[in-house]
């Protein structure tokens, strides 16, 4: 019993071991560009549960110039599904889109679609009115700071950061009923694999409630990639005492 308890734990090891180095920024670039350089398009990432356990998959579709309302948006959409591993017990998709306001870089319409196997259909659309400071869902408006954020559009303000100019980040985020705020530090950081150098910037940041509410915290990383559009390669989320670790797989040239 105890040699079989002996090598089920070198096994642990020897998964923590393996996805710790293959999470490495210097790993997923190099895997990235073996067969293509990287550069702005459609970003695919595997999703791990803890960094060991691969529980699905998820993309950022490529910003486009679209008219919504009578004026020019970028639409920007992501999606996520989890993996085939557990399709004998659970499946699920969720998919994302937001509405950017061109000049003010702040969303206008931000969308949620999540369907689960055998579970009812679950659908958000959140409005914003930054002139005037309100959101509006399900019909009840509720009050917002300026230039509040969701998920997508924040992720595109980050990826136009020039964070050669600047080590600190804040974002105002709201999606549902209270105002967050993200703030965090950037150092900038060069990254070498084979003979080439590449400019990341490692960023770290914390998420938590405005009005100071101490159980509504988590933690944020991210590493991206300056030269070509400030690429996420590798995104960290600690929350509820669970982290998510994202990793660049493949950059496609065109939304599928």
């Amino acid at each position: 019993m105890k040699k079989v308890l002996s090598i089920f734990f070198i096994f642990i090891l020897f998964l923590i071991f393996i996805n710790w180095y293959n999470s490495r920024p210097e790993v997923i670039i190099s895997r990235v560009v073996k067969n293509k350089d990287i550069r702005a398009g459609q970003l695919r990432y595997k999703i791990y549960l803890m960094k060991v356990i691969p529980v699905g998959e998820a993309s950022l579709g490529v910003a486009k110039v679209e008219d919504y309302k009578g004026a020019k948006v970028y639409h920007l959409t992501g999606s996520a599904h989890s993996s085939s591993l557990f399709t004998n017990f659970f499946q699920a998709r969720a998919y994302l889109d937001s509405y950017v306001d061109i000049q003010e870089l702040s969303p206008m319409l931000f969308r949620q679609k999540l369907v689960i196997k055998g579970k009812r259909q679950f659908y958000r659309e959140v409005f914003y009115d930054q002139a005037n400071g309100t959101m509006s869902l399900e019909g009840v408006r509720r009050q917002i700071y300026p230039n509040t954020q969701d998920p997508l559009s924040a992720m595109f303000n980050v990826r136009l950061i020039d964070f050669k100019k600047t080590d600190k980040i804040e974002i105002g985020l709201n999606t549902n009923q209270k105002n967050y705020i993200l703030k965090g530090t950037v150092r900038n950081q060069s990254v070498t694999v084979g003979k080439d150098i590449y400019k990341t910037a490692f960023l770290d940041a914390h998420i938590s409630r405005r009005d100071k509410n101490p159980y509504h915290k988590s933690n944020i990383s991210m590493v991206l990639l300056e030269e070509v559009a400030n690429v996420p390669i590798l995104i960290n989320v600690f929350a509820g005492g669970v982290l998510i670790n994202a990793r660049l797989i493949d950059i496609n040239d065109r939304n599928n």
